[in-house]
C-alpha cells in the first residue's frame, strides 16, 4: 500500500508542477501552446485516476483508521489541484476571448479597407486577357 500511495503522491506532485508551470507560461509568453498544455495535464490526470483507483481497491482490505487518514490527505491535495485547474481555466478563457476580440477587430479592419476602394476601379479590372488582335 505504501508503494501505491507513493506513486499517487508522485503523480500529484507532477500535476501540481505542471499546473504551476502552465500558469507561469501565461505571464512569460504572449500565447502559450494551449493544446499541448491541455494534453500534458490530461495524461497526468488519467494516470492519477488509475493510480487512485488501484489505491482505493487496495485500501478496502486495510484498516479503516489508516485508510481514512490517507484519503483525507489525498482529498486536501486534490482540492488544491482543483483550485489550480479553475485558475488555469480562467486564464485560458481570457486568452481565448482576447484572441476572439482581436480577430473581430481584424475582420472589421478588412471590411473598412475594402470599402475605401472605389467601385469603378474594381469594375475596370479586366477579367479576361485577349491575346488575339
Amino acid at each position: 500500500m505504501e508503494k501505491k500511495l507513493k506513486k499517487v503522491e508522485e503523480t500529484l506532485n507532477r500535476l501540481d508542477d505542471l499546473n504551476r508551470t502552465h500558469m507561469e507560461s501565461f505571464d512569460k509568453k504572449v500565447l502559450p501552446d494551449l493544446e499541448k498544455q491541455s494534453a500534458e495535464r490530461a495524461i497526468e490526470v488519467d494516470r492519477l485516476v488509475k493510480r487512485i483507483g488501484g489505491l482505493v481497491k487496495l485500501s478496502q482490505t486495510q484498516t479503516r483508521v489508516a485508510t481514512e487518514s490517507m484519503m483525507l490527505g489525498l482529498n486536501d491535495r486534490m482540492t488544491i489541484l482543483l483550485e489550480q485547474n479553475k485558475a488555469l481555466r480562467t486564464k485560458v478563457k481570457a486568452s481565448r476571448d482576447l484572441i476572439g476580440n482581436n480577430l473581430k477587430q481584424i475582420s472589421k479592419g478588412k471590411k473598412v479597407i475594402s470599402s475605401y476602394r472605389s467601385s469603378a476601379a474594381v469594375s475596370n479590372n479586366p477579367r479576361v486577357l485577349s491575346i488575339t488582335n
